[in-house]
């Protein structure tokens, strides 16, 4: 004969063993001592756990839990501000590649160490780009790309007056 397992004599104790599942444990510990002794234990076992009192949290549970909080926050706060520090240096270097790049003249001897030079670049860029997310990245050189198209053309008509005075 098969007895009950342990975890079926919990679900039955407290009352979690339902259904046909249910019905057949029951009846097993009604024809079977050992099991019945088991099933007598453990609903003793709950009915004494659920007379518990649930214990009373600290008086500064809400203190430290908000203290906790603010700390994480000041910390993201902290991250946000390193990557926000982070992207211009990232744009000026990008901006300073390409420019280096535009400013020498490709001769066919020089494409093949260009393109040396392009792979070394990228594979020191890819960390880079990989710890600022590379969106991230290109989002923040739209804009400082928008912003600097912005003032050139807002600088330019002040240079004309300049000129023409």
């Amino acid at each position: 004969m098969n007895h009950l397992t342990d975890t079926q004599l919990q679900g039955l104790a407290d009352g979690t063993l339902r259904g046909p599942e249910g019905l057949a444990a029951r009846e097993h510990c009604d024809d079977c001592a050992l099991c019945g002794g088991e099933l007598a234990l453990y609903s003793a076992l709950a009915g004494k756990l659920s007379a518990l009192a649930d214990p009373l949290p600290p008086k500064d549970f809400t203190a430290t839990v908000l203290a906790a909080v603010q700390v994480r926050e000041a910390q993201m706060v902290q991250r946000r501000h390193t990557l926000y520090a982070a992207l211009p240096a990232a744009a000026l270097a990008v901006f300073a590649i390409v420019g280096w790049g535009f400013s020498t003249a490709v001769q066919p001897g020089q494409l093949i160490d260009g393109i040396t030079v392009l792979r070394t670049v990228v594979s020191v860029l890819t960390p880079v780009l990989a710890a600022i997310r590379l969106p991230l990245g290109i989002g923040a050189f739209i804009l400082f790309a928008v912003v600097l198209i912005a003032l050139s053309r807002t600088l330019r008509p002040a240079q004309a007056r300049i000129a023409g005075s």
